[in-house]
């Protein structure tokens, strides 16, 4: 099992980017529960997450800076795979992709999305799972480069317009 440090970054796969800020214990009738406070980046909200569960969870490290801004750079440059047709098969592929907690299929949920949105205008799920995939890629690169979120969100949005200018 991976213990956390205080002030460690890390990414909750529903929730996005944080950083631990203590560990709490809590009793439940008579046994006793560690869990991270986790604050999170993208919305005013602390996280508890059960140490003992968090690996199960999904709970990792805030990916390498490096990293992230290649997966950024691929995504901006690499065809996006066939849109599925079906409407409700391919939001919840989509939901998987963003609930996996993995930055490159995030990130290839958003420029899929993106690029469907040049083409005509998205509906109101679609704008949302683009919205909620934006949220979590910036909120990992901000808290990878220290950067402020606003930044970290016109860094996805300048690679994303980069996507449509190459075509």
């Amino acid at each position: 099992m991976t213990m956390y440090p205080v002030g460690c970054k890390v990414v909750h796969p529903h929730y996005g980017a944080g950083t631990i800020a203590h560990i709490q214990e809590k009793r439940i009738a008579d046994h006793k529960h560690a869990y991270y406070v986790i604050v999170t980046i993208c919305k005013a909200m602390q996280l508890l997450v059960p140490v003992s569960d968090a690996e199960s969870l999904g709970l990792r490290t805030v990916g390498d800076e490096t990293g992230l801004r290649q997966t950024l750079n691929d995504c901006s440059t690499a065809p996006a795979r066939p849109v599925i047709k079906d409407l409700r098969e391919r939001q919840a592929e989509m939901r998987d992709g963003l609930k996996s907690g993995n930055y490159e299929r995030v990130a290839e949920v958003v420029c899929q999305l993106y690029l469907m949105s040049t083409q005509r205008s998205l509906g109101t799920v679609d704008r949302q799972l683009m919205d909620q995939g934006k949220d979590l890629l910036s909120g990992e690169l901000a808290a990878a480069a220290e950067l402020d979120l606003e930044t970290a969100r016109q860094e996805i949005e300048e690679c994303l317009a980069a996507m449509v200018c190459e075509e």
